[in-house]
């Protein structure tokens, strides 16, 4: 069985702290936004216990390996030593992964980018984010550039976050993805952190075959029409400047999804707010988005897989395809083979670790449906 183990670091450093073995309750990762982790670490004895004091929230790190690879590196923002009725002493964390970072800096300054490439926008943001030693967590960041110009202004008044603008800046249509991914330097021992981009994450031309009877030990297939739509619109700021006129906001076009209409959607409409952009086709590429990418009802299929030595996924290369074929009651063998097989891309994981009750290594995976 391969074994899991958790190293602790300094978040600026990354100078490694301590080491534990520390039960993980839930390790998300996910392109793009942050994953989630809790972890509670049973404090025993002395020796534990000052292990635990190493965790100082909001400056230590906590590194999940899966044997010598790196599969989740974790801010941790909440640590609570605790001690029930019985003496026993724990330590309940809280954190997300590295992508956390850019959501907790605010820009400060006005900046301004006109006719520039998406990813020198991105490469940009985090330049800046990074321009104090104190802001500086050792990002290497991707070289490259997606062919994509855009202008963005972001001002200090809007008190919004890097996190913020480089996740808006990603979705539109036309944007990209990325996700820090940590590792060791095969040649020096040492952790590295780069945050990698792509215009579609995922290794082209490969897809794994996952099935039940098999490695999937329990699936969900929810379709969520609550807040369905099939016409997008997005709504930015005001640029009226006179304030004694009444001010409106711009307003970009509607985008409907023709295909959905077509084959008997109804008309359902939704307005996005983006309250900091003053530029119409900007506003125009996110209804745009919208509307090619969140039409109709959400669907998040999710299926937990079971891990082992011959057979697992590395949550750093997420974006990778996978055919998922089910055979149950609800999805019944017919004359022609498996009634559900399906091929959809990775674009997140919720990492199980062994525990001593079953032994077990699982992952729920997430999925963006074709």
């Amino acid at each position: 069985m391969t074994v899991y183990h958790c190293v602790v670091a300094d978040l600026l450093t990354d100078q490694t702290l301590t080491e534990l073995d520390l039960p993980v309750d839930t390790a998300q990762r996910r392109i793009i936004v942050p994953g989630a982790f809790r972890a509670t670490y049973p404090m025993p004895n002395p020796r534990e216990a000052e292990r635990g004091r190493a965790i100082v929230a909001g400056r230590t790190v906590v590194h999940l390996y899966r044997g010598a690879d790196i599969w989740g590196s974790y801010v941790i923002w909440y640590a609570e030593p605790a001690m029930d009725e019985a003496s026993n002493q724990t330590l309940q964390l809280q954190g997300s992964s590295l992508e956390s970072y850019a959501y907790r800096r605010k820009i400060r300054s006005d900046l301004t980018y006109t006719g520039q490439d998406q990813i020198a926008i991105a490469r940009a943001l985090l330049t800046h984010m990074s321009a104090r030693p104190e802001g500086n967590i050792g990002l290497v960041l991707a070289s490259g550039t997606s062919g994509v110009l855009r202008d963005r202004t972001y001002l200090a008044s809007e008190n919004a976050s890097y996190g913020e603008r480089l996740e808006q800046l990603a979705n539109v249509a036309g944007g990209f993805e990325y996700m820090i991914r940590v590792a060791v330097d095969p040649t020096t021992g040492q952790r590295t952190r780069s945050w990698v981009w792509a215009t579609t994450l995922g290794t082209p031309g490969v897809t794994r075959d996952i099935t039940q009877p098999g490695k999937i030990k329990a699936w969900s297939y929810p379709s969520d029409a609550t807040q369905a739509a099939t016409a997008w619109q997005a709504r930015g700021d005001t640029i009226q400047t006179d304030l004694s006129a009444t001010s409106q906001p711009l307003m970009s076009q509607v985008y409907e999804d023709a295909a959905r209409l077509g084959a008997g959607w109804p008309l359902l409409d939704r307005t996005e707010d983006y309250s900091s952009v003053k530029d119409v086709a900007t506003l125009n590429a996110y209804a745009q988005q919208l509307a090619a990418t969140r039409s109709g009802a959400v669907s998040v299929p999710r299926i937990v897989v079971h891990f082992d030595d011959a057979f697992s996924i590395d949550p750093n290369y997420l974006g990778d395809t996978a055919r998922f074929t089910l055979v149950n009651d609800y999805f019944p063998l017919g004359d022609q083979g498996p009634t559900f097989s399906k091929s959809w891309r990775i674009v997140g994981m919720d990492l199980k670790t062994p525990t001593s009750d079953d032994g077990e290594e699982a992952a729920e995976l997430i999925f963006e449906e074709a």
